[in-house]
């Protein structure tokens, strides 16, 4: 047969390298800019090279700790601090150092995640294995709602007076928000002829955050309790009451209850939502603008209390979304009054298991789900705002429709027994999922990234996948401006993800990019090939090197190697050589022939790595190839 020769593929422009890794489909048919394999890369206007490297926070640590949460709390000036939890201890991240927070101090369970949010500038925090919820501000550590007095009032007789009949009193406490909690216990019925009464007042521990107290009494042989005054500290013991009927203000509280004990909490419409660790269908809310104030009302119901409970809570448009671990629930709120909302259950038969790992983008909100109690992948919701009926959110439910779909092999992977440990956030277009991957893993080990942007070049319908190796991120926060993550290993590190170095804490990144497998132009596939040239545009960032390496026909070997200098040479004034060196400032840049020698089969793939090795990195932009044809073999 006649050969064909200098065939080019693709006939015009470049393959880019933009479309993310494919798992589950053969390397010989998935879109030609989607990799079957690549690990510690971003994708960008058609272009994969090494990620950002990752660095210790201030070079310090918090102690010998696993992370077991991260966030960041805001002042109204702009101001930002970094709270972490680890063996117990809440900590706050100060100029240089992590500073143990003194007031929380063996409070939490080390081990357990911990679930916070911020609002009106506080942190309210939870935790499994805490009954109190509690609230920092930066300066004070206190319980989330207002506690009532753990003891109750007495009253003896001080001296004459206008108090005639039946009376006893009762004590609520006030915190620094001016919000008062339920009246404690009362004291003994007292028979008063003509007296006066001391009544002893109980404080509350500084834990409590109380600012001041009301007292509250029956009036004349009543059994409404009426405001008697207010203490305006947490330390007068006594106040004496000679007040008439007539003089006693408002009706003391009924139902100014606290939160129930937490695991994951959500701000939203001016309320908190949060789980209840002791009843695991209920969904409790706030009072409107009052996050310390939960009514015995204030909750739905979610889930079948057995093989459905809540999971999970997150922030969608006008809504909540409620993950049980069998379905997902939608709380639409057409408005502030809770007598207005509807709960209605996703067209859909999959939930979540993952109270950290749901994260909002783009007006949807992908999730960690399950279907029959069994991980299956990413999913995404993606709803309208129109009626509160089945088809308000609608939920990609099919094999084929889950955003994970194409990394299908990859999710196998996610340990089942660890879902709870997986953690999501959105950073620059990108979301980042932390999961524990492997047999025998217990701990977060793994980062994948999805790209959800939309590249010019390539034209994506879909985001990119890619894995990060070599990190173990309990949970992420973004911290002026940039992306950190809490170690989900026994070193108390804080660490900034995608920095500009190319190094994990001084350890090598393990980058590289394969592509599929391509079999030349349209109506050639079965014919035998003698590649000739790599037309390859790539990045020239420094004095190093990265590998091509050319694989023919599947080859399960390391194929063909060739070393590809990055140098982007020359000099400047001061640094140069004469007679050695190349004046100028180099090239950052180049768009080079690489010639493949005898490299003959029916298919072909490249693969470019930085031969893992520390401060080395690469950017291929794009490439063409030429071969002869051999005729059909």
């Amino acid at each position: 047969m006649t050969g064909f020769f200098d065939r080019t593929y693709p006939p015009s422009g470049r393959v880019l390298l933009d479309g993310g890794l494919d798992t589950k489909f053969a390397k010989t048919i998935i879109p030609e800019n989607e990799s079957p394999d690549c690990a510690n890369v971003l994708f960008e206007n058609g272009a994969a090279g090494t990620r950002g490297g990752s660095t210790a926070l201030a070079g310090t640590s918090f102690g010998s700790h696993i992370g077991d949460g991260i966030y960041v709390r805001h002042d109204n000036d702009g101001s930002e601090t970094m709270c972490v939890w680890g063996g117990g201890d809440m900590y706050d991240f100060q100029s240089t150092t992590f500073v143990t927070i003194g007031s929380a101090q063996s409070v939490f369970v080390s081990g357990s995640r911990i679930g916070a949010t911020e609002y009106e500038n506080y942190l309210f925090v939870g935790q499994s294995g805490v009954t109190n919820p509690y609230k920092w501000d930066g300066s004070t550590f206190s319980r989330h709602g207002v506690p009532i007095p753990q003891s109750a009032p007495t009253a003896v007789i001080n001296s004459a007076g206008t108090l005639t009949g039946d009376y006893s009193w009762k004590v609520t406490y006030v915190n620094t928000n001016v919000v008062e909690g339920d009246v404690g216990s009362a004291t003994a019925t007292y028979a008063a002829t003509a007296d006066r009464y001391v009544i002893t007042i109980p404080t509350a521990p500084a834990s409590f955050g109380v600012n001041a107290r009301k007292i509250y009494r029956t009036e004349t042989s009543g059994i409404t309790y009426k405001l008697v005054t207010t203490i305006s500290d947490n330390s007068t013991t006594s106040y004496t009451d000679n007040s008439s009927d007539s003089e006693l203000g408002s009706d003391a509280p009924t139902d100014n209850g606290v939160p129930p004990q937490y695991s994951f909490i959500k701000e939203h419409q001016n309320r908190l939502f949060c789980n209840d660790v002791n009843n695991g269908n209920f969904l409790w809310y706030s009072d409107l603008a009052n996050p310390y104030v939960f009514k015995a009302t204030n909750f739905n119901r979610i889930g079948d209390n057995s093989g459905d409970l809540l999971r999970n809570i997150e922030v969608f448009d006008n809504g909540i979304i409620a993950f049980g671990q069998r379905h997902t629930y939608i709380v639409y709120m057409p408005s502030t009054d809770a007598s207005t909302w509807v709960v209605v259950q996703a067209r859909t038969t999959m939930g979540s298991k993952s109270p950290y790992g749901s994260v909002e983008f783009e007006n949807r909100v992908m999730f960690p789900a399950t279907q029959a109690g069994q991980f299956v992948g990413f999913a995404t919701l993606q709803g309208d705002t129109i009626e509160p009926s089945a088809t308000f959110l609608t939920v990609s439910v099919a094999g084929s429709e889950l955003q994970s779909d194409v990394i299908e092999p990859n999710m196998f992977d996610i340990q089942q027994s660890f879902l709870g440990n997986i953690s999501a956030i959105s950073f620059k277009n990108r979301l980042y999922i932390t999961v524990t991957s492997g047999d025998g893993e217990t701990l977060n080990n793994k980062i994948y990234v999805y790209d959800y942007s939309i590249s010019n070049l390539a034209k994506k319908k879909r985001g990119a996948w890619v894995p990060y190796t070599g990190l173990s991120p309990t949970q992420f926060a973004i911290y002026d401006g940039k992306l950190y993550f809490i170690e989900s290993t026994a070193t108390g590190l804080v660490k900034q993800l995608e920095t500009a170095s190319y190094n994990d804490n001084t350890a090598a990144i393990d980058s590289y990019y394969e592509t599929k497998e391509f079999s030349g132009l349209k109506g050639e596939e079965d014919l035998q090939k003698d590649y000739r040239t790599l037309q390859l545009l790539f990045d020239k960032p420094g004095d190093y090197f990265m590998n091509l390496r050319t694989k023919v026909d599947s080859d399960l070997g390391e194929g063909n190697n060739q070393i590809i200098d990055l140098d982007p040479g020359g000099s400047i004034w001061g640094t140069m050589t004469w007679g050695n060196d190349v004046w100028g400032g180099g090239t950052a840049q180049e768009d080079k022939r690489i010639f493949l020698g005898s490299t003959r089969g029916k298919r072909i793939a490249f693969k470019f790595t930085n031969q893992n090795t520390v401060d080395q990195r690469f950017r291929v932009h794009g490439f063409r190839f030429s071969y002869n044809i051999k005729g059909k073999r």
